[in-house]
């Protein structure tokens, strides 16, 4: 018997999928939630050795039951005159519209519908912004509007090219870096069938050179000193204080300048630097502590005077975030003629070579102190507090050193001081 469009519409589903035969092997299907299809159930080849295959036709009402058997006829036919399988041809045939579609793609849709993806999942704000940026700034003016499709190894190297010119060498692997995930994800989703930028991440075209921070000698400390005492650049008490605390206890500066009066145990002598301002991936920091020498609490009891006792150590009223900036710092520097010798994260390289060739301290302990960033996870877990006897040894003997050679220096130059917070 065959169907009528009544019956069609009037079909309820049941509690399991089942199937109507409107003949010539034309079925409407009915699944549990009320769904409705149709398809055409044939043998190919069409003799009774044939494999079964079903031939989806479409949703009903979308496909009436008229149009339905017009298809079934349809394919019918070309199976019985031109040999097509009808299953196989249907699928070659949506091959080909999704890929004349995808050639029409550019990188750019492909790279914006990613970072969205990456932006709603585990990403943090700042890392969001920052991928946005490179796309902004470096990849999508030089491959946003070419096909995915026809995306070359060649072109994703001109980009890297362009950065490298700049001598922004860590800058090009990292955004090498973004333009090989998005091609990735383009290769995952079918938009293209390689990634052509994999190779250059394999070869590491980029020159591997380190970027050295500016550094004064052992020779030229004594000069620096000089210099913070007589202050000719004009620098406030707050900033010449942080230069003296960066000095003794070589943080990071980003890790000084952030840092909150609560963090200043005065009577352990233990200055706790938490996790979330610690360099490393997320998940990966650990708070950092830092004993005090005396020298260092007089500083901070001179800076609490101006600021303290609650809040920001380097209050700014200039800034958004509400403290100093990097800036602040290596500009005092540059004020005081150290320009291009000298800046604030210089004074890391200053104690870890000094304490190690004037103190003879082991560079493990050195490396505890300066909190470098340890690759072996384990390891890590328990670096917190290690050696922190020799460590709290170590800062009181570079804060003597350092106040010996003030000192030494101060017999040499009779001029009287600006400021003496090691006093």
């Amino acid at each position: 018997m065959t169907l009528n469009d009544a019956q069609v519409k009037a079909e309820k589903p049941g509690s399991n999928r089942r199937r109507i035969s409107d003949g010539g092997g034309l079925l409407l299907e009915i699944d549990p939630a009320g769904g409705k299809y149709w398809l055409w159930r044939h043998r190919y080849p069409p003799t009774k050795d044939g494999k079964q295959q079903d031939y989806r036709i479409g949703i009903y009402p979308n496909v009436s039951l008229k149009k339905a058997r017009q298809i079934r006829d349809e394919q019918k036919s070309r199976m019985l005159t031109d040999g097509i399988n009808p299953c196989k041809a249907k699928k070659q045939e949506k091959i080909e519209r999704f890929a004349a579609h995808h050639a029409l793609t550019t990188f750019e849709t492909v790279a914006l519908d990613w970072h969205k993806n990456k932006a709603q999942g585990t990403w943090s704000k700042r890392h969001t912004i920052d991928v946005l940026l490179k796309l902004q700034k470096d990849i999508l003016p030089a491959i946003g509007k070419l096909p995915i499709k026809e995306i070359t190894t060649q072109d994703c190297l001109g980009v890297l090219r362009s950065i490298e010119k700049r001598g922004s060498l860590e800058q090009g692997k990292r955004t090498l870096g973004v333009i090989s995930q998005i091609l990735d994800y383009a290769t995952a989703l079918s938009y293209c069938t390689y990634n052509p930028a994999s190779s250059l991440n394999r070869h590491a075209p980029i020159k591997q050179t380190v970027e050295h921070f500016p550094c004064i000698s052992w020779e030229e400390f004594p000069e620096l000193l000089q210099a913070m005492e007589s202050n000719p650049g004009g620098a406030d008490h707050m900033t010449l204080g942080g230069l003296d605390l960066l000095m003794l206890c070589f943080m990071r500066t980003t890790e000084l300048i952030a840092a909150d009066w609560s963090e200043i145990n005065w009577e352990a002598k233990v200055w706790t630097i938490p996790a979330e301002r610690m360099k490393g991936k997320r998940g990966s920091r650990k708070e950092h502590l830092v004993p005090l020498s005396n020298q260092t609490l007089k500083v901070l009891e001179s800076i609490k005077g101006i600021t303290g006792p609650d809040g920001l150590i380097f209050k700014s009223i200039r800034t958004k975030s509400g403290y100093i900036s990097n800036n602040t710092l290596n500009m005092a520097l540059k004020r005081m003629g150290f320009d291009n010798r000298m800046c604030g994260h210089g004074f890391r390289t200053l104690a870890l070579t000094n304490i190690q060739e004037h103190l003879k301290i082991d560079l493990r302990i050195v490396d505890r102190q300066l909190a470098h960033i340890e690759k072996n996870k384990v390891t890590a877990a328990y670096n917190r507090a290690e050696y922190w006897d020799e460590r709290v040894d170590m800062m009181q003997r570079w804060a003597d050193l350092v106040e010996a050679k003030r000192i030494a220096q101060k017999k040499e130059d009779q001029s009287p001081p600006v400021t003496d917070f090691m006093r």
